[in-house]
């Protein structure tokens, strides 16, 4: 498994924010982006997020 910074980031912001929409906010990136993140990263490690 090949965790990146990114990845970490991404977690942390959904759950810090309460959401999609807002982590998304935050990140700078698209909602649709963001989805689309934490899809692969599930995938990656096998577990939904």
């Amino acid at each position: 498994m090949h965790l990146e910074f990114r990845h970490l980031r991404t977690i942390r912001a959904v759950h810090e924010m309460g959401g999609l929409a807002r982590a998304a906010e935050v990140l700078n990136i698209t909602q649709s982006a963001l989805s689309h993140q934490i899809k692969g990263l599930e995938e990656q490690i096998g577990v939904e997020l």
